[in-house]
């Protein structure tokens, strides 16, 4: 997915007077620290894409373009990351083996999967190890959703695919 592509599903084919209006999450007071999500894809696009998106809303954003980087960021910030948002086709390690090692390392984060693949074709340790699943390129307000969801009340949406 090229960067125009990314941007278009996160903010709308419209341009800038038209694009999906996503409301920016209510400021805290100072006494709450900011949740922490880290995104994990190989695609640029998509996670400069996200990571605005999700900076808007008001939280801590890490980024990486590779697994292993992920992972090592992981290690180092496995008490803050509440949320990991990870592709599912990527090189050295795909996300399927990138979720086990999440899992282990920080096993109360949820993990909102990214996949432009059909369903169909994704291992089942993948589909069923993830907390929800979303198709790209991903709606900005299906992403926020799934996030607020997960923050809000803890309680889970459904793990069907979404886009």
């Amino acid at each position: 997915m090229g960067i125009f592509s990314a941007a278009i599903a996160l903010f709308g084919p419209g341009g800038v007077g038209q694009r999906e209006r996503i409301p920016e999450r209510p400021s805290n007071d100072g006494d709450e620290p900011k949740p922490t999500i880290l995104v994990i894809d190989d695609d640029p696009a998509v996670l400069l894409t996200v990571k605005t998106l999700l900076v808007k809303r008001g939280f801590n954003v890490l980024t990486s373009s590779s697994s292993p980087k992920g992972l090592d960021m992981l290690r180092q910030a496995a008490r803050d990351i509440r949320i990991v948002v990870l592709d599912y086709n990527m090189p050295r390690l795909d996300g399927g083996e990138t979720l086990n090692f999440i899992k282990h390392l920080s096993p109360n984060a949820k993990v909102i999967g990214l996949t432009g693949m059909n369903p169909d074709s994704v291992t089942v340790g993948y589909l069923e190890g993830v907390d929800k699943l979303l198709g790209k390129p991903v709606v900005a307000s299906t992403l926020i959703a799934a996030v607020d969801g997960f923050l809000g009340d803890g309680r889970t949406a459904s793990s069907a695919i979404q886009s």
